[in-house]
């Protein structure tokens, strides 16, 4: 292997001056075929590595050129084409316009001798449209020839049909890799890549689309593989064109199935065709089966059009052609028993409502037949439930808008929505209960057990079911009696029999709480909520029947249901949710002799403890029951009414595993839950605690007797059971404390929470950490406790003036960070996949610690220099160390670890400089450059917190520079002598800064300015030239026109960074704003010219918001534009600044020219 490289090198210069002979070339085919072919892992290991040799080398872009126009083999191809995609993504402001030509013409070259292989033209294609996104505002000569791209594959087109499927390939992968925001850093470049290819390019690929469906006859598609393929391609082409982000919303796929379809006007004639639905309803019903699929899913995207598109005529008829094809599709239901297809079709009657009101459905010729036949369908599917379990979304979603949308239908003519919803609801009812049977007998997936989706679907059921309410609460009342009766006699049955009928109950439990849920303010009445009351009656005895047989047997299903049920109820009727008294409290009086809330809130709170008490080792159950918990302690009014439950008040004075054996669970998917049960108990504690310390010692003494057993087995290292059972009970009271720690916002709470702490338990977790460095499962929850700890939430560390707290609560942060930090520094030969949960983790926590106890505002830090005390000097050294332990790339690839990196560097640079003075240059230009880079981050808080920093440093700098504090010149020399020996880190920064601001959407533009000052100040050569750079790049007319922006940005700017100085400068966003001016203002206006002119027929097309307030955004755009260019104009003798004066004559000129 190591020959081989050498050997590689050589060739490599042979490589680049055509000197490769065959048999060198081929010895690149074969480590090729061996790295996808090679069944041994180690041969596949060697080729790589030597092949990342070669992409890594320099000139590697050459090299893979030169290799994929010999084109020796299709493994050797689909390498170089790989590696030129990575080179390209990775250097992609650094390749040459003509080398990314050059890979166009190859591609394009190669892709036209028809490669048979699959692989090759899926791997060509993405290269070839990844250049040419790279490149589109590139010319040559005056020329777009990336552009010119789509007609060269048109070409393609004209030949055989083998031709024209590659040609059809490559622009629909053109279109997607377009459309695709994540393959360019710059959002602003992205819209404007997609908006100069939407008006010039998409409309024209769209018509050849249509144009290819109607030319390639259906018998010829049915009857010949390579006619299919084409058909496949031309589809998805058509599909990529509609899918397209034509308004810069960057749709996501949650919102898919909501969402309209934001066709431009231009486009319009295309869609008012009354050919254009029917041809693709057709299709669906003729096309082979994975075709008819593509037909469906172009389909769901045609009826998502948006409204504003056509006239109310228009409108009309479109919908009705929809409709019509609906109904033809449901009257053949030939492709509908092929899952892809009817999945396609759901997706299709679930976008229906979204664009339509029910006003206009109700109008459409045919309606009753048509929501009739709609109706069975949705009826047959829910009683074939084994066959639809993923599609039953979209129908209950159709209805359930439907049914939302029956209060405010001011046609006169009939909906059915009253006859057709409640046979749904009754359907869906019956159909799950048929469905407990089928589960169990033939070992299919219980949909019980995905509490995601199952919500989902009782959310959606909860409005549809209100209608006729009256009927289906006595259906399901009806079903709930029956199967309690049996409930009750459930003795003799056999263990299946049992979970059958606790199953069924499950479900008519859960459809009880969607009833419950679907209660709305404003549709009340008194005979709603009586049938509410009866059916919370009739849950209550299941309940009761159920908690008494838990000692023999229980079911987990069973249990989900009653915690959904309250969980629903909970949200309707208990605390602030409830306005005036409810008829449901007069049933469950007269009924269950429930005459208050509290006494309701008492059964509530009863099951929470039943279920953490028998259902302590089921982690689903926990975790519902303690989210329920939570919900309830959250709200004002009921945590005050919990907390003088007799039950509250027993489970405060006894929170330990003997009542409550969850407790003493301590597998990783407890802790969250344990930290979710103190948080809450916290909560309820506060309610009546004050300052009653004795109440306050008597709630921590279960907490108390845990801790001392570990405090004394830590301490005499002899343990009563095991080590490892005395590490997992420091993980849990870890996750407990800081369960509290995050409820006790109060000062005088967290005060008694302190001194329970410290100083008799807090260096437990310091031990913890010492003893069990290598677990890090001990250094997440310990690390996390410490850092709630020390963070002064609503300034609860803010201790009395003559408390030393803060100072002691520091100090023993210190020592247990810097001792944590010495060992963990200590471990080697990490395996790869422990990496960051074993270091990594770890130092991002320790990072947020320290910058939590530094910026506190609870420690007076000039303390421990004054007394000698070097807690505050070790800590900062210790995160020197960690920062210097880390990987090269770690700052990069973990997102949480940068955050915390770069907080604390704003903390340490604002108020703690003089602590560097000991540190290693190296360390601190290192330090810089992650700034530098930070600066380019795309999250806005990283790059603000490299702002301030880079100008704490630099004002630090500044400031200090003619002070003789000995104290502080160490440093200040320091940053003296890397201005002078490493500047170049300061000026990537102000290319960073100057590119960020006038070319990138930049969202924090005044923090951007702050260390702008001070890094031209210290690089004012080398500002000139980027200025001069950044001229030269703009067009010659508007080169004056910079040049004196740079010129006022730097008028009466004197070389300090005093507060008047920095004001004066601060016109930086007014420069940034005048250069935009020079550049973009006549592109600017032109665009929202455009948008106006096309959505001007909103206003008498349509009744959508969203469109409307596009055109209302628009006008006020260009009404702002006016009012600045007339409005502002100076009065005669006067000198209007010269940002204003250039703005306008450039406004006049190009409005007067374009737009008169």
């Amino acid at each position: 292997y190591n020959e081989y490289k050498s050997y590689l090198r050589s060739c490599s210069y042979k490589l680049m001056n055509g000197l490769m002979d065959d048999q060198q070339l081929q010895q690149l085919v074969v480590f090729c075929e061996q790295l996808y072919q090679a069944s041994n892992l180690n041969d596949r290991r060697q080729a790589e590595n030597v092949l990342n040799e070669l992409m890594n080398s320099p000139d590697a872009i050459d090299k893979c050129i030169h290799i994929l126009k010999r084109a020796p083999s299709s493994y050797t191809v689909l390498w170089c084409s790989s590696c030129l995609m990575r080179l390209l993504q990775r250097d992609r402001l650094f390749v040459l316009t003509e080398k990314k030509l050059e890979i166009r013409n190859t591609c394009l070259g190669y892709l036209a001798t028809q490669p048979s292989e699959p692989f090759l033209v899926q791997s060509l294609t993405r290269l070839l449209v990844k250049v040419i996104k790279l490149g589109w505002f590139e010319s040559v000569n005056d020329e777009h020839v990336f552009r010119k791209t789509i007609d060269d594959v048109q070409t393609f087109i004209k030949r055989d049909v083998p031709s024209c499927t590659v040609g059809i390939y490559i622009l629909s992968c053109l279109i997607d890799e377009i459309n695709e925001s994540s393959t360019v850093r710059s959002l602003v470049r992205q819209r404007k890549i997609v908006s100069s290819f939407r008006d010039e390019s998409l409309k024209s690929l769209f018509n050849l689309g249509l144009t290819s469906v109607k030319q390639l006859p259906v018998s010829t598609v049915n009857n010949d593989h390579g006619s299919a393929k084409l058909m496949e391609n031309i589809l998805q082409l058509l599909l990529c064109c509609l899918t397209f982000d034509f308004i810069g919303t960057a749709p996501e796929e949650s919102t898919d199935d909501t969402g309209t379809l934001q066709i431009p006007t231009a486009w319009r004639s295309a869609f008012v065709s009354e050919d254009l639905l029917p041809m693709f309803y057709d299709l669906a019903i003729s096309l082979p089966t994975n075709l008819s699929e593509k037909a469906l899913q172009i389909l769901v995207q045609l009826v998502s059009v948006r409204r504003s598109l056509f006239s109310t005529v228009e409108r009309k008829k479109y919908l009705q052609s929809i409709m019509d094809g609906i109904k033809k599709v449901l009257d053949n239901g030939s492709r509908l028993s092929e899952p892809g297809c009817y999945h396609q079709f759901c997706r299709l009657l679930a976008k229906l409502k979204c664009n339509y009101q029910l006003n206009e459905l109700v109008d459409i010729d045919g309606y009753e037949g048509i929501i009739n036949t709609v109706a069975k369908f949705t009826i047959s599917s829910l009683e074939n439930w084994h066959f639809s379990a993923n599609s039953i979304h979209y129908l209950l979603s159709l209805w359930q808008r439907l049914s939302t949308a029956v209060p405010y239908v001011k046609n006169e003519k009939e909906h059915y929505l009253s006859i057709y919803a409640p046979q749904i609801s009754k359907t869906y009812l019956k159909s799950r209960l048929e469905m407990v049977l089928g589960v169990l007998r033939d070992g299919l997936d219980d949909p019980l057990d995905d509490i995601g989706t199952l919500h989902q679907q009782l959310d959606l059921l909860s409005t549809m079911i209100r209608i006729e309410y009256a009927s289906n609460c006595n259906a399901v009342i009806s079903l709930l009696e029956e199967a309690v009766t049996a409930f009750q006699n459930a003795s003799n049955l056999s263990l299946q029999n049992l979970t059958i009928l606790e199953n069924r109950l499950t479900w008519l439990i859960l459809i009880i709480g969607s009833m419950i849920g679907g209660r709305v303010s404003f549709q009340v009445n008194d005979e709603n909520d009586t049938l509410d009351g009866r059916l919370i009656c009739s849950v209550l005895r299941v309940l009761q029947i159920s908690d008494n047989r838990l000692e023999q047997h229980g079911s987990k299903n069973l249990e989900i249901g009653f915690i959904y049920f309250f969980d629903q109820f909970r949200r309707i009727y208990i605390g602030e949710q409830v306005n005036r008294p409810s008829q449901v409290y007069k049933v469950l009086a007269e009924t269950l002799g429930l005459t208050e809330e509290s006494l309701l809130l008492s059964i509530l709170v009863n099951k929470i403890i039943t279920n953490l008490k028998y259902w302590s080792k089921n982690v689903d159950i926990v975790d519902e029951t303690m989210q329920l918990f939570n919900n309830l302690s959250i709200g004002y009014t009921c945590v005050r009414k919990m907390s003088k439950l007799d039950a509250i008040k027993l489970m405060l004075a006894n929170h330990n595993a003997d009542h409550f054996p969850f407790l003493g669970n301590y597998s990783s998917e407890c802790l969250k839950t344990r930290r979710t049960f103190y948080q809450a108990l916290g909560r309820i504690l506060l309610v009546d605690l004050g300052e009653d310390e004795d109440k306050f010692l008597e709630f921590m003494k279960p907490l108390t007797e845990v801790t001392d057993q570990i405090l004394q087995q830590l301490a005499s290292n002899q343990f009563a059971y095991s080590e490892e059972q005395v590490q997992l009970q420091t993980i849990g009271l870890a996750c407990d404390l800081r369960g509290l720690a995050l409820s006790f916002t109060n000062k005088s709470c967290f005060s008694m929470f302190f001194d329970w702490l410290y100083p008799k338990y807090l260096p437990i977790f310091g031990a913890a950490l010492n003893r069990w460095t290598s677990s890090e499962h001990v250094s997440s929850a310990v690390l996390k406790f410490i850092a709630e700890v020390v963070v002064n939430k609503s300034q609860r560390l803010m201790f009395e003036v003559s408390s030393p707290n803060g100072i002691l609560l520091f100090r023993e942060v210190s020592k247990l960070l810097c001792e944590y930090g010495e060992r963990l520094l200590a471990l080697r030969d990490i395996p790869e996949d422990r990496m960051y949960s074993t270091k990594l983790k770890p130092v991002s926590i320790c990072f947020g610690i320290l910058r939590s106890a530094l910026a506190g505002g609870y420690v007076n830090f000039g303390v421990f220099k004054l007394y000698g005390d070097e807690c505050h000097l070790n800590a900062i050294n210790m995160f020197i160390k960690l920062l210097g332990s880390l990987p090269d790339r770690a700052l990069i690839e973990y997102p949480k670890l940068s955050s915390s990196y770069y907080a604390l560097m704003d903390v340490v640079t604002q108020d703690h400089m003089t602590m560097l003075g000991n540190v290693d240059p190296n360390v601190i230009v290192y330090m810089l450059s992650t700034l530098s880079e930070g600066i380019a981050s795309v999250d806005v808080t990283i790059s603000t917190a490299c702002c301030s920093s880079l100008d704490n440093i630099i004002s630090f700098l500044f400031r200090k520079t003619r002070q003789k504090d000995s104290g502080e010149a160490m440093i200040v020399e320091k940053l003296r002598d890397i201005v002078e020996s490493q500047n170049n880190v300061f000026q990537q920064t102000i290319a960073s800064i100057v590119h960020i601001i006038l070319f990138e959407e930049c969202k924090n533009q005044w923090s951007m300015s702050r260390p702008m000052l001070g890094l031209v100040l210290l690089n004012q050569e080398y500002f000139k030239e980027l200025q001069q750079n950044v001229i030269s790049m703009q067009p010659p007319d508007k080169q004056p026109l910079l040049a004196k922006c740079f010129d006022n940005l730097m008028e009466g700017v004197e070389g300090n960074l005093l507060g008047k100085n920095r004001d004066r400068f601060e016109s930086l966003r007014v420069f940034v704003c005048a250069c935009v001016t020079c550049v973009c203002v006549c592109v600017y206006v032109t665009c929202v010219y455009g948008i106006i002119r096309e959505e001007y027929c909103c206003l008498h097309f349509g009744r959508d918001e969203s469109i409307v307030c596009v055109y209302l955004l628009c006008v006020y755009s260009v009404f702002n534009v006016f009012v600045f260019v007339f409005l502002l104009n100076p009065k005669p003798g006067s000198t209007a600044p010269y940002h204003l004066s250039m703005f306008q004559s450039i406004m006049f000129r190009d409005i007067k020219r374009q737009y008169p």
